[in-house]
């Protein structure tokens, strides 16, 4: 069935597509994260009999608020935009999946009513009766994670689909096979733990920047005790998700293969290597910074665990093609690289004033490193599946012979080859020779189709 596809002006609809997405995602996990510790703050600080932590909890939740509008506004265009710029996805998967998305409009009903009605403006009215108002926090919050769980259920559908999308006249409306894909809780966790860890570093750098410009003492006093608090937690959180993305990537290997082998060497492993600079920049930041901040043996252990704990994940992940030699190359300089880090953050982290100006735009810096990583993260995870919008099942409209060949490759050559390189073609003396070298291998079966785009793209890429 041909539905009409509008072109927009200006930029490709790819671009307006992930501009306007990933402002709302942003916005949308930076609320969620507020929503789920605010209510836990402000229980240890009716426990403690702290109220900076309650002064800490009100204050994320009124920015939340903040955020709703244009958070809300973006949400809005979003289908609007899928449906003139991508109709017959649009048409498909909202069919799929058309009682979650209205089950996420209620569950987002509630996060509004009581984020809004019994928490944010209960606040003083409920402030002898702690625990009703936590409770109502607590509630908010949840409502919250009920919509995150909803599109991440939707959206790991396109990455890892374990039905066939249906027709645009083929009524479904549910599929529960299909909605608890094999990506959806490590996709939810993967979420969960790093809103949590990129939110509470981003705040910590504002607040450490206000740490330092607040002339009133005991403000600055305030100031310094949340920005230490808050970019401890946003640390803590982030050691659960190396361990989480790793499960993820099994779940990706075995069910979107191709998608896989483009981020560990193909198109898009250099943004994913992009990723992980941001992450080895914030983690080092954020471990220097508590090690010489507390100057305590505990704490320093506790980074050095930390840390040392993801030493494994190099040794189990697969080699990551795009480093000559695999993992017998890289992997020794890994083992120098943190271990002269764990080393130095015994012995050259004593004597640092992390009172000095320097530390609080370092702080900011870790913080924006960790809200960039996430935010490549998703571009990552979509730019991978190109040229389909959904894995498998359907093709973007803007879909090029470049991209179809770029995908052949990663599906029927790389299953042989290791790495691109491999296929050059040293005894051949043209990619048609090499490619019907290829062609003649038992099992290869490629049609006629598949050869083109194969060739355009190795013509257009390796001359």
């Amino acid at each position: 069935m041909d539905l009409p596809v509008i072109d927009p002006p200006i930029f490709p609809r790819w671009i307006w597509m992930e501009e306007i997405v990933y402002s709302h995602i942003m916005i949308a996990t930076l609320i969620t994260a507020f929503m789920v510790v605010a209510p836990v703050y402000e229980y240890v600080g009716y426990r403690r009999k702290d109220p900076r932590f309650d002064r800490l909890a009100r204050s994320l939740i009124w920015f939340s608020l903040i955020l709703f509008s244009p958070g809300a506004a973006l949400g809005t265009g979003i289908p609007m935009w899928i449906m003139g710029t991508y109709p017959e996805f649009w048409s498909r998967w909202a069919n799929l999946f058309f009682w979650p998305l209205i089950a996420q409009f209620f569950f987002f009903l509630g996060e509004v009513i009581f984020l809004f009605f019994f928490y944010y403006l209960a606040w003083d009215y409920l402030r002898d009766r702690k625990r009703l108002h936590i409770f109502f926090g607590c509630v908010a919050a949840a409502f919250g994670l009920a919509v995150q769980f909803v599109w991440d259920g939707v959206g790991g559908y396109m990455l890892t689909p374990t039905v066939d999308l249906p027709r645009v006249n083929e009524p479904v409306a549910w599929s529960a096979q299909a909605f608890f894909n094999p990506s959806l809780p490590f996709l939810f966790t993967h979420r969960f733990f790093g809103n949590i860890s990129y939110a509470m570093l981003l705040v910590g750098g504002v607040f450490a920047l206000k740490y330092v410009r607040a002339a009133d003492p005991g403000e600055k006093a305030y100031f310094g005790f949340v920005s230490n608090l808050t970019f401890a937690v946003g640390f803590a959180a982030f050691f659960a998700m190396p361990f989480i993305g790793w499960g993820y990537a099994q779940v990706v290997r075995d069910h979107a293969p191709v998608a896989f082998r483009a981020i560990m060497g193909g198109h898009v492993s250099v943004h994913f290597g992009v990723k992980m600079g941001f992450v080895a920049f914030m983690a080092a930041v954020a471990a220097a910074y508590l090690c010489a901040r507390y100057r305590s043996r505990a704490v320093r252990g506790a980074v050095t665990a930390g840390l040392a704990g993801l030493y494994p994940l190099f040794l189990w992940h697969p080699p990551l093609s795009w480093f000559p030699g695999g993992k017998a190359a890289w992997l020794p300089w890994v083992t120098a690289l943190l271990g002269g880090f764990l080393l130095f953050l015994w012995l050259g982290t004593g004597r640092w004033d992390t009172g000095r100006k320097g530390w609080s735009w370092a702080l900011l810096a870790a913080g924006i490193a960790a809200f960039s990583a996430v935010l490549i993260g998703g571009f990552v995870r979509e730019r991978s599946k190109s040229p389909d919008t959904v894995y498998r099942q359907i093709e973007k409209p803007e879909a090029t012979d470049f991209e179809r060949g770029r995908f052949l490759l990663h599906e029927r050559c790389l299953v042989c080859h290791a790495t691109p390189a491999e296929l050059a073609h040293p005894r051949a003396a043209s990619w048609e020779e090499r490619l019907a070298v290829e062609r003649a291998r038992p099992g290869a079966e490629l049609t006629d189709r598949e050869v083109e785009l194969l060739l355009r793209y190795f013509e257009r890429a390796r001359p």
